[in-house]
């Protein structure tokens, strides 16, 4: 029987501490899984409470808005075509979208507009198209259906006629326009219709000028929807002094002797006369040369007036005379 031989010595433990990096690993590994159960329970509800706040922002509504009504025409050709009487101007535009979208939408936003392309000279009635921006869907146009005319598109040159008010004081005004003239556009016919463009009534004062917008009338003096190139004009003032102004009243010339005057009227009663102060001084009154005859009558007589002496206003006479 043999007799065991010697054990051999046990290494030596390893009693190094773990580095601060592991440590710190094994801390927050720890934290994450205490109490893992009741920490994702959590974050569920949070994210059921989110959910549900925001639901409403991200359901479709729907919101109208009021769109100018365009006309698109890419005919080819020499000659230049405009659109007249587009009825309706503007269209109601329905939307779909989510609320944050639509709340951030102007009417500018949205296109509706008709396509006239190729479409002969005359009458049109088309469909309505409508481009929604990103985000959006189209599902209603109120109108469905725009109509208007096709006709050539004129351009002319007019003069422009000043529209001023007369300021206070005892002066003659005078007035420079830059530009003098106007080009108008447009359908043929509506520029056609033009009888004359004004500037709106301006008041100026000595030295002053002023930028003021045109307006193109017909013969009724209603506006006519043209294109105006320029839309402006500088209205300028340019007398430096001031010329004496005097008003006088007005008498009518004696009727012939076989003549009797039963009524009459002047109309104005007075009118203001501009020349040299030491003629103006010297002047009670004027008188309207009427040519008489028999019955009612109405004229515009000339007045004389001494030389160097010129009238403002026009006078309006209504008679009535009979034979003697």
């Amino acid at each position: 029987m043999s007799r065991p031989g010697p054990s051999l010595p046990e290494p030596p433990a390893d009693h190094t501490p773990p580095s601060r990096p592991a440590r710190a690993v094994r801390y927050w590994w720890q934290r994450l899984l205490h109490n893992l159960p009741q920490k994702f329970l959590a974050l569920l509800l949070a994210f059921i409470l989110w959910f549900v706040a925001t639901e409403d922002r991200r359901a479709n509504i729907q919101q109208s808005y009021d769109v100018a009504l365009d006309v698109r025409d890419t005919t080819g050709g020499q000659e230049k075509r405009a659109i007249d009487g587009l009825n309706p101007a503007s269209v109601r535009v329905t939307l779909s979208g989510s609320r944050q979208r639509l709340s951030a939408l102007n009417a500018s936003d949205i296109g509706a507009y008709v396509d006239v392309t190729d479409l002969p000279d005359g009458e049109f009635s088309r469909t309505v198209r409508v481009v929604g921006p990103d985000g959006t869907r189209s599902i209603k146009v109120v109108p469905t259906v725009a109509q208007g005319r096709i006709d050539a598109e004129l351009s002319r040159s007019q003069p422009i006629i000043l529209s001023v008010t007369a300021p206070p004081g005892d002066s003659v005004p005078r007035y420079v326009l830059s530009p003098r003239q106007v080009t108008i556009s447009g359908p043929s016919q509506v520029v056609d219709s033009v009888a004359r463009v004004v500037t709106v009534p301006v008041t100026l004062a000595q030295g002053d000028q002023l930028e003021t917008r045109l307006i193109a009338l017909n013969a009724q003096g209603q506006p006519v929807q043209v294109r105006l190139s320029p839309a402006s004009t500088t209205v300028a003032r340019i007398d430096s002094g001031s010329l004496p102004i005097r008003s006088v009243p007005v008498k009518l010339s004696a009727p012939p002797g076989n003549l009797r005057v039963l009524s009459s009227n002047i109309e104005p009663a007075t009118v203001r006369l501009v020349g040299p102060p030491e003629l103006l001084s010297s002047i009670g009154s004027v008188t309207a040369t009427v040519l008489y005859r028999n019955g009612s009558f109405s004229s515009q007589p000339p007045l004389i007036l001494p030389d160097g002496v010129r009238v403002l206003d026009r006078v309006t006479v209504q008679i009535r005379a009979e034979n003697r």
